[in-house]
């Protein structure tokens, strides 16, 4: 049995715990902004978003590493079978529930990730269509794709935007 917890542990688990939930409140935000088609945000958004994920996934490999060394031979993955070797059960509360927080707010983040880029898929194909109707092209039912997946256009007229 383990007589005292790390503090480093508490720390990483932490910081873990907060960078989810700053990440969920940017998904959030974004959600919103992509509502409102405000360019300008969605751009600021996206800048944070990445740094959010990158700083997450740093701090990830670290807390992994850390219980590694730790001999949690599954790292993370193994934090929940570690719990109950942790003799003090208030380290062992805050641990469980910061862990418990992380992989609920993990969840709903990649649900809210995958909702985003549904409505960006949505409004690309939109801006698209009205593109290739402003360029006088059509898909048709019979289209074929090119090379990079997408549908190849007929072109049915000259362009409307051309005087």
């Amino acid at each position: 049995m383990m007589t005292k917890l790390p503090e480093q542990l508490l720390e990483l688990i932490q910081i873990l715990e907060n960078l989810s939930s700053q990440l969920n409140d940017v998904l959030n935000q974004e959600q919103v902004v992509l509502k409102s088609n405000d360019s300008q945000q969605l751009l600021e958004l996206s800048k944070t978003k990445k740094a959010l994920v990158s700083n997450l996934e740093k701090q990830t490999k670290t807390t992994h590493i850390f219980l590694r060394n730790m001999s949690i031979s599954q790292g993370l993955y193994g934090l929940s079978d570690f719990l109950p070797q942790i003799k003090s059960s208030d380290e062992k509360t805050l641990v469980n529930d910061a862990w418990l927080n992380i992989q609920a707010l993990s969840d709903e983040n990649k649900k809210l990730n995958n909702t985003n880029g549904s409505i960006i898929e949505l409004n690309r194909r939109h801006t698209q269509r009205s593109l290739d109707v402003l360029r006088g092209q059509i898909s048709t039912p019979n289209s074929t794709y090119g090379s990079d997946g997408q549908t190849m256009k007929t072109k049915v007229s000259r362009n409307i935007s051309i005087v």
